[in-house]
């Protein structure tokens, strides 16, 4: 690390939305490394750089299935945190170029979803593109044909000369948020960031069934096993090779009138961990990767 400043990976190149978020946590003092995809971002998890930001979920598009992936192996990565990001898509160009003249948008799939009606509406039939990222869309308009577009956020007119902004808010919905963990190296690592101001604690279950014949039918008695409220469920693909077999992250709540209370934490910390006990207890594949 140089001078000891803290190292922090975000979704890349800058100036992205994850980049925002952990700016947003991290403050202006941090390093912020940016890698190419979020596959990227856990993986450059080490004792360099202790934490990560990925983007969780969006409020329009929903969850963000690359980042559960990552949740599915028992690999160090665990979650230590939250921040939630008010999102303004922009329809970036090369300057002088005009709305008619657009033949291809460039952007993330979560962009592209959050932004349909708009490109159905005004840019109807149009080739769209996917990008790793909103931000590597604006970088791409820069050895691109003029008649190319990006779905991104404002700052990146900022970040890339000879782009400007042709529409603001171009969101199906006024009310976008993206919510981002923030992942650490281990569960260990000490917390050095600003913690949102929230009434809650929260965890992140990760469980699956013994045998993929009794996952459908047991799943509520193992809701039952967990005795914590439930907020969220997501279900993924199980990597141990049993076609149709799930693995399915529980996130858990509690509600306290101080966050920052030690011991109301340590608390918590102990109530998340019997109940994945429960859960084991009773056959189950049970792992906690978030704590916070």
């Amino acid at each position: 690390m140089c001078n000891n400043a803290l190292e922090v990976a975000v979704l890349g190149p800058l100036g992205t939305y994850s980049h925002e978020a952990a700016a947003k946590a991290f403050g202006s003092t941090a390093i912020y490394k940016a890698q190419k995809t979020i596959a990227n971002v856990f993986s450059a998890l080490s004792s360099d750089i202790p934490f990560g930001v990925v983007p969780e979920e969006n409020s329009i598009f929903g969850g963000v299935i690359e980042t559960f992936d990552f949740f599915r192996t028992p690999a160090s990565t665990f979650v230590r945190g939250e921040v939630t990001l008010k999102v303004e898509h922009c329809l970036l160009v090369k300057s002088g170029t005009k709305l008619h003249e657009i033949t291809r948008v460039m952007s993330h799939e979560q962009a592209l979803g959050q932004c349909r009606q708009f490109i159905e509406s005004n840019l109807p039939g149009i080739e769209v593109v996917k990008t790793k990222s909103t931000a590597a869309a604006a970088e791409a308009l820069i050895d691109a044909p003029p008649n190319w577009a990006a779905i991104c956020s404002s700052i990146c007119v900022s970040l890339f000369p000879g782009l400007e902004i042709l529409a603001r808010g171009v969101q199906d919905e006024n009310a976008n948020f993206t919510r981002f963990y923030i992942i650490a190296h281990s569960s260990t690592t000490p917390l050095t960031y600003q913690l949102e101001s929230h009434r809650h604690m929260k965890a992140l279950m990760r469980v699956s069934s013994p045998e993929c014949g009794s996952a459908s039918s047991n799943m509520a008695h193992c809701f039952a096993m967990i005795q914590l409220p439930i907020t969220r469920i997501d279900r993924r693909p199980s990597l141990d090779g049993i076609p149709f077999h799930n693995v399915y992250f529980i996130e858990v709540q509690k509600e306290t009138q101080n966050h920052h209370d030690g011991d109301s934490f340590e608390l918590w910390t102990k109530a998340v961990m019997l109940a994945s006990s429960r859960v084991i207890e009773k056959g189950w594949r049970s792992a906690v990767v978030g704590i916070w």
